[in-house]
Order: C-alpha cells, then sequence, then structure tokens
C-alpha cells in the first residue's frame, strides 16, 4: 500500500465516523429501529429517494461532461450506471406503492427535502473529481449503514411491498466495488496533483445537506 493511499483510506473513514450519526441517529431511523414506522412514514421515504435519484443522474453526466476524457469522467459515469440501477429499483418499490413521481419540483416534496440535491448540483459544477469522489463514497457507506437499521424494520412491516423491501436491502452490506472505485480515484487524483486537504473539506460541506435529507421526512 502507497502512502497515498493509506492517506486516503484514512480519510475517507474519518469522514464517515464524523457523519455516521446524521445516517444512523436521526429521529426517522430511529423510529424505524423501534418499530414505529407507519406506511405514509414509508412511502415519504420512498418518495424523497425517487426524487434524489432523479437529480442525481443529470447532476453526474454534467460533472462527467466537465472532466472529459479523464479518469474521473471514466468513474463519474460508473457511478452513473450504479445510480440507474438505484433508480429503477426505487422506481419499482414507488409503483408498487402507488407513487407516482414527481412531474415537476414540489409537487410532492417540500423545499427542505431538495436540500441534498441542491449541494449535488453544487458539486457537479464545483468540485474536483477527487471532492466529487470522497463525497460519493461517504454517501454510500452512510447508506448503508441506514439501511442496515431500516431493512429489517421494512421487512417486518405488514403488507409492504417486496419491491421496496429489495431496494433497501440492497444496499444491507457496503458496495465495494463503488466503494473501492472512489478510493482508487481519489489516490490517482492525489497522486497527479490534487490536493487531499481541500478535497476532503469540500466532502465535509455535506453534514448539513445530509441532514436535511432525513430531516424532510418530519420525524
Amino acid at each position: 500500500m502507497s502512502s497515498t493511499d493509506h492517506e486516503v483510506r484514512l480519510t475517507v473513514k474519518q469522514l464517515a465516523d464524523g457523519m455516521r450519526h446524521v445516517a444512523t441517529a436521526n429521529p426517522f431511523v430511529a423510529t424505524a429501529a423501534r418499530g414505529e414506522l407507519t406506511r405514509p412514514d414509508i412511502e415519504a421515504l420512498v418518495r424523497l429517494e425517487a426524487a434524489t435519484l432523479e437529480n442525481v443522474t443529470t447532476c453526474l453526466d454534467l460533472a462527467a461532461a466537465r472532466f472529459r476524457n479523464t479518469p474521473g469522467a471514466s468513474y463519474l459515469r460508473d457511478l452513473a450506471g450504479t445510480v440507474a440501477v438505484d433508480q429503477a429499483g426505487i422506481r419499482a418499490g414507488a409503483a408498487a406503492l402507488g407513487i407516482t413521481p414527481e412531474e415537476y419540483p414540489g409537487q410532492q416534496l417540500q423545499s427542505i427535502g431538495y436540500g441534498y440535491a441542491s449541494f449535488i448540483n453544487w458539486l457537479a459544477l464545483h468540485a474536483t473529481p477527487a471532492a466529487f469522489a470522497l463525497v460519493a463514497h461517504t454517501d454510500l457507506l452512510l447508506w448503508h449503514d441506514a439501511c442496515v437499521v431500516l431493512t429489517p424494520a421494512l421487512r417486518a412491516h405488514q403488507n409492504l411491498p417486496m419491491e421496496v423491501i429489495a431496494y433497501f436491502a440492497s444496499y444491507e452490506k457496503p458496495p465495494e466495488d463503488v466503494l473501492e472505485q472512489s478510493v482508487q480515484l481519489v489516490v490517482h487524483e492525489v497522486d497527479t496533483g490534487a490536493d487531499l486537504g481541500q478535497a476532503a473539506d469540500t466532502a465535509r460541506l455535506m453534514h448539513d445537506h445530509l441532514a436535511s435529507f432525513w430531516l424532510s421526512l418530519g420525524r
């Protein structure tokens, strides 16, 4: 393991450790852990996740275009493929619940529900590939942490469509391939001149925006 590899892995661990409480100690996930989620709670989560992924797809395309013909662009296109799979999964869950996607912003979500999506929009316009990869790594790892709590609660919920459970269950195990791709992209970027400290500072900005995702669920 190179010194850069070691430093990057330490950084991603510090980022996740510093924000894990946002994903696992928020009121919504705490309610799930107690087995008290209602059907409307679950519908709100599915609606929010669907709208967020809809936004992320466009952002990844935009970010990849900024770094055309670079490893960063290849990484972002691969990440977009992962998001496309997730998008199909959450759409199937939404359809099974009888939820239709938003036809226009503001149709189904309150303004705070767009906070995390707005942060991803900003990243697409301004962040370096290293910063984007650190955010993606942290986001995916923390989503896994949340799904470890959410999935058993959903399985225990009476008459919940399997499509909904399957989406969240897909993150009960961490997405190791994407996480490692993220680390390797950051290592490459640092080895070719990127400032790891600056990229990590950008990634830390996600804390409050990620918190807004969970706060918008109203628990």
